[in-house]
């Protein structure tokens, strides 16, 4: 489907001119190699710790299953989380992202891409695409926060991080504080973008004090200033286990293993690197 006959679809073309990670296409019905969300995280237990553990060795010269686990979620996460965050905070639009509307694409034996089974999304009454056929028309800003949380977390995140305890042994509080990080990261990078950043703000806080929400504290976020520049940071009140890698010089600038002044120190030197 060509973008600019899909309101989703060209919603996120926009986003993706911040970031590709802001874009998730459709998956082409034509193309082999695509595998469905629902198959692969909970028909097959073997297969699943097979890949996991396949891709840390790959990509992060692991074979510990936690480690393993972490690289693995890491990389899923910001395919699929970026874009809903993007259209909700930029469009006021969720694109259904549950398991069962995911493909990926295989190709020699990795995850190659990811991939939308049809654009469904969630829209206000007032959105100019509300009478669109795959639009789902919610009542206001409280049933679509809900319809977000629905899709993203209880019908995909959260079986995503439960088959991946059960079939890798991957740790369900390293894995769910990776959902958290990854939604600041997306937070994070629109801050400077959006027309309303203290909106945006006030959205992220929303996301992270919510009880009800899988990322219930596990992110604190706050505006970070010097030197006149501005940036929205996260501190995680967890750890991604990046340190065990070989490769791994030293905690993460935002981990709850570093010191908080230490943090402020990194935060003031990577904007004084800035452009």
């Amino acid at each position: 489907m060509a973008g600019g006959d899909h309101p989703l679809i060209d919603g996120m073309a926009r986003a993706g001119l911040i970031s590709p990670y802001f874009q998730l296409p459709v998956r082409r019905v034509e193309q082999e190699g695509w595998v469905d969300g629902t198959e692969l995280f909970l028909n097959d237990d073997e297969y699943l710790e097979n890949l996991v553990m396949a891709y840390g060795s790959g990509y992060w010269g692991t074979t510990n299953r936690h480690v393993a686990g972490s690289a693995f979620i890491i990389a899923y996460l910001t395919r699929l989380v970026w874009p809903v965050i993007g259209q909700y905070s930029r469009d006021r639009r969720v694109p259904n992202v549950s398991l069962d509307n995911i493909s990926f694409h295989f190709a020699e034996r990795r995850i190659d891409a990811t991939a939308l089974r049809q654009p469904l999304f969630a829209v206000l009454p007032s959105d100019v695409s509300a009478g669109h056929p795959d639009a789902d028309v919610v009542t206001g800003d409280d049933a679509l926060y809900t319809r977000l949380k629905e899709w993203l977390f209880d019908s995909n995140l959260a079986l995503v991080v439960a088959s991946l305890h059960r079939a890798a042994g991957a740790s369900m509080k390293i894995s769910r504080n990776a959902v958290a990080f990854a939604c600041a990261q997306a937070f994070h990078q629109l801050y400077s973008e959006v027309e309303d950043p203290l909106r945006l703000v006030s959205e992220a806080n929303a996301f992270f004090d919510d009880p009800s929400s899988m990322v219930y504290k596990q992110i604190t976020m706050e505006v970070f200033e010097h030197r006149d520049r501005r940036v929205f940071l996260a501190r995680r009140l967890g750890c991604c286990l990046a340190w065990r890698v070989e490769r791994a010089q030293s905690y993460c600038s935002n981990c709850i293993l570093t010191p908080r002044t230490q943090q402020d120190q990194l935060f003031r030197e990577m904007l004084e690197n800035l452009p």
